[in-house]
């Protein structure tokens, strides 16, 4: 049995009624302050209702989805699953490795002021 179909005029009372029931928090990150600029999620697949998101959670999340296929993405829920183990193991760097195209705050600036001295002398000269 399918589920009702809501109306473009009850998707506002909810939104709002989850937002409630989240505590005021975005059902995917839970930082609070999803009242500001919510989205009823949905799943683009079934049209089931999922939770309330700050705007830029569901576009993050829907490009993931939508994107995944294209990437050999087979199986989302483990791949999320995985990315957030993934994620809190490495937040500190524990390899004491760092990337060859690694650059610090300082090294851009020193790049980009390097850039605009030659430009500047570029145009001096001509």
């Amino acid at each position: 049995m399918n589920a009702p179909r809501l109306t473009h005029s009850q998707i506002a009372e909810v939104r709002n009624a989850q937002i409630a029931a989240q505590g005021g928090k975005c059902a995917l990150c839970q930082l609070p302050g999803v009242a500001k600029d919510p989205v009823l999620d949905h799943h683009h697949g079934t049209g089931a209702v999922r939770g309330t998101l700050h705007r830029s959670c569901n576009a993050l999340l829907g490009k993931v989805e939508n994107n995944a296929p294209r990437f050999g993405v087979t199986n989302l829920q483990a791949f999320g699953h995985g990315l957030a183990q993934y994620l809190a193991k490495h937040s500190t760097n524990i390899t004491g490795l760092t990337h060859p195209t690694y650059k610090t705050e300082d090294e851009k600036r020193i790049a980009r002021n390097t850039k605009a001295r030659k430009v500047r002398a570029e145009k001096k000269k001509g």
